[in-house]
């Protein structure tokens, strides 16, 4: 093959690609198809399904200041209710005075049978079936007896200071002395801490009591 008939075949190539590529420009551009934002045709499924969620959206607020009505009312009852139930324990401070001060007044019924055993804390320096004293003085007819008039006995400056003022050896003095001693006298020379159980006091007076009789 002679040059000339190269280049009439390489010039016949380059436009036969031109003349391809060409043609599919022009058919993209004329033959592109668009589409359109919103259907031409509206589907009835689509647009009353579409409603149906407008009309549930309002009905929902329009429900709901009315169910915030109700449930501030429903909880307004049952803080009532509540209130109403609360027990003593969780009552005020000063609800509960009155009871607790009644309560210090007037000590628990004891029995002077547990009280006898509880004493056994006490027999190493008291007597309470005899009038002699120990490392304490006599029990025996405490209850209902001055303070600090033991004969024979020697009290604590603290006691006898303390004596016109106590006065004398009530029940309920001998509850707050038993449950603290150096509280109630501070300075005395009872080394004994006191009884941490109300009932073991209340016992151990109602013993008190049995054998002065």
């Amino acid at each position: 093959m002679d040059m000339r008939k190269l280049g009439y075949f390489a010039v016949s190539l380059v436009l036969t690609l031109a003349l391809i590529f060409g043609v599919r420009a022009l058919a993209n551009v004329f033959f592109t198809v668009k589409k359109p934002a919103k259907p031409a045709i509206a589907i009835p499924q689509i647009e009353e399904e579409k409603k149906g969620g407008e009309e549930a959206e309002a009905k929902t607020e329009a429900a709901q200041p009315a169910a915030t009505e109700e449930t501030k009312q429903a909880a307004a009852e049952q803080t009532a209710a509540e209130q109403a139930e609360q027990p003593a324990a969780e009552q005020p401070a000063a609800e509960q005075q009155p009871a607790q001060q009644a309560s210090a007044a007037a000590p628990a019924a004891g029995d002077p049978a547990k009280g006898k055993k509880v004493f056994n804390k006490c027999k190493a320096c008291h007597f309470v079936d005899k009038e002699k004293n120990k490392v304490g003085p006599y029990l025996k007819g405490v209850v209902g007896r001055p303070v600090a008039s033991v004969e024979g006995f020697k009290y604590s400056d603290a006691m006898k200071a303390k004596a016109a003022e106590i006065g004398t050896w009530t029940k309920e003095n001998l509850a707050r002395y038993l449950a603290n001693p150096k509280g109630l006298i501070p300075g005395n020379k009872m080394a004994f801490a006191g009884l941490k159980k109300p009932q073991d006091i209340a016992d151990v007076i109602a013993y008190l009591e049995s054998v002065a009789k």
